[in-house]
């Protein structure tokens, strides 16, 4: 029971994450045994399956990782994206760019991102496709692929993720 708790609470915050928007603070105890520790502006975050721990007074937090971090594993169910050109790496509403060969960096979302008006739709329109992408559901329009975000209040939009190659 302890277990299947413990993954409830990853789950939702991963979810809480996942939807860019958390109304409020989640603390642990600590994070999974599993994690990685990754250092980045002289805090030691920890890393598990995509999710990003930083110490916060006597527990932890979920947290979006900060752009500058270098991992050497991407999260499960990552997907390669090119966008604009450049190859990204792309899971859980993070961007990463390969900085050297076995390690990743956190990026800022990419420019073209922010300036195309279709970077969020409200809805799908008819003829969307589901595809599956190393187990994640993505929509495909023409070229275009998009994930499912549902925000804090519960309303879903399509984010664009960018062009598989």
């Amino acid at each position: 029971m302890k277990t299947l708790k413990g993954l409830l609470v990853m789950t939702m915050m991963t979810l809480s994450l996942h939807a860019n928007a958390q109304s409020s603070v989640t603390m642990i105890r600590r994070p999974p045994r599993e994690s990685k520790i990754v250092v980045h502006a002289g805090v030691r975050y920890h890393y598990h399956s995509g999710v990003y721990y930083k110490p916060y007074g006597r527990g932890y937090v979920v947290v979006r990782p900060p752009v500058g971090l270098r991992v050497a594993v991407l999260p499960v169910g990552y997907a390669s994206v090119t966008i604009g050109r450049m190859p990204y790496f792309y899971a859980g509403g993070v961007y990463y760019v390969q900085y050297s060969p076995g390690l990743y960096e956190v990026v800022e979302p990419p420019k073209e991102l922010a300036v195309n008006s279709t970077s969020q739709l409200s809805s799908l329109p008819e003829g969307a496709q589901s595809v599956y992408i190393a187990g994640r559901k993505y929509y495909k329009i023409n070229d275009t692929y998009y994930e499912k975000s549902v925000s804090e209040n519960g309303s879903e939009s399509y984010v664009v993720v960018g062009k598989v190659e």
